[in-house]
This record gives structure tokens, sequence and C-alpha cells, in this order.
């Protein structure tokens, strides 16, 4: 007969205490992500994020050790699971500007429908590492890709990611700010296939193609 113990909810995976902590977690995450949206990373302190949570003020260290973890952990939430929707919708894809536009539009496309997550993304900037390192090899990827079969033309790939985080940053908040979304996506991508090097004519053409749905990962 199994034991007490092999039968507590924290004994069994998913049991009720595991539960209770993934949604208290969940809690400050959210918590976190929409304080930070409305006033920039560095402007909100662990005591807001728990009182937003509607929590003590001392729980937030049970699932954290610091401010830097959060913000990756709100990052990874908000921005990874994207990435890795893009990665599987262009997967199979073999035009490296088809690859760029699609991705570049989806992220665009994001942040007029999700303004929280916009502004998130927006005001984590390239001021800190988290969003560099969840998207920079992401870009730098089919920036290469686009060199290797000839489709770009890119004297320095890190200096191609860095103008597309600048830029897209800048777009979203653009976006966001005025209200500017017709074709903003097909806009942007346009925009920035001109800048690795493919005619006017045909970036405006692969911009404008329809746009695939995200898989959901």
């Amino acid at each position: 007969m199994a034991s007490q113990d092999s039968l507590s909810p924290t004994a069994v995976p998913g049991g009720r205490q595991q539960r209770r902590r993934e949604q208290t977690r969940a809690r400050l995450i959210d918590a976190a992500r929409t304080l930070m949206a409305e006033r920039g990373v560095d402007a909100v302190g662990l005591s807001e994020i728990t009182e937003a949570a509607d929590l003590g003020a001392g729980t937030f260290y049970n699932y954290f050790q610091s401010r830097d973890e959060i913000v990756e952990a709100v990052a990874e939430a908000s921005v990874e699971s994207l990435g890795q929707s893009m990665d599987a919708l262009t997967a199979e894809m073999e035009d490296a500007a088809e690859i760029y536009s699609f991705s570049l539009r989806h992220v665009v496309l994001k942040a007029i429908t999700d303004p929280l997550w916009g502004w998130f993304v927006v005001r984590l900037g390239v001021a800190h590492p988290q969003l560099i390192e969840i998207l920079g090899p992401r870009a730098a990827r089919d920036l290469r890709k686009g060199i290797d079969s000839g489709r770009f033309t890119i004297p320095d790939i890190d200096v191609a990611t860095s103008c597309t985080f600048g830029a897209l940053l800048a777009t979203l908040h653009l976006v966001l700010s005025s209200k500017t979304e017709v074709h903003a996506d097909e806009l942007f991508a346009q925009t920035m296939l001109c800048m690795v090097g493919v005619p006017s004519a045909e970036a405006q053409e692969i911009a404008s193609r329809p746009l695939p749905p995200l898989p959901e990962v």
C-alpha cells in the first residue's frame, strides 16, 4: 500500500501544492509584466509587484532571487513563446527574404493586437540583454541564411542584427504611440528587406504576401 507521503500533494507531479506554486508564480509574472509595460522595467519596485499580484511582500523571494530574475522570467514568458512559434512557422521555408519578412510582420502585429505586450518589449528594449538573448540568435540565423543563399547583401551580421532590433523597437513605439496600424507590419518588413539588399519592388511584393498564422507550440 502506498504511504501517506507518496499520496501527498507535494509528492504527486502536478499535485495541488505544485499547482498553487505555479499559479502564484504566474501571478507575479503577470503583475510584473503589466507594471513594467506601463512604467518601464527599472521603475518598478519588487514590493509593487507583490502588491499588484495581491500577495505578501515576502512572497516574491519564494520564487525569484532578484529583479533581474523576474525580468528574465517575464521576457521568457512574453517573448520566447513567440520566438518558438516563428521558428515552427518558418522551419520548412526556403526563401530567407520571406522568413525575415514573416517574422518581422508577426512581431509588429503581436504588438498591435496586444499593446501591453508591445509596451513591455519597447520598455525592455536593447538595454536589457534578455530580449537580445531570446530573439538575437534567431535574427542572426535568418540574416546569415540570407547571406549564404545570396538573397541578402550585408557587410556585417552583428551590425545588421542591431539595426533590425533598433528599427523594430522604434517601429513598435511608433505604432503603439500613434496608433498607425494600417499595413504597419508590411511597411516595416518592406523597409527592412530593402535594408538587407532586396530590390524595392521585390521587397514590396514579399512584404505584402498573405501572412500565415503562427502555429501553436
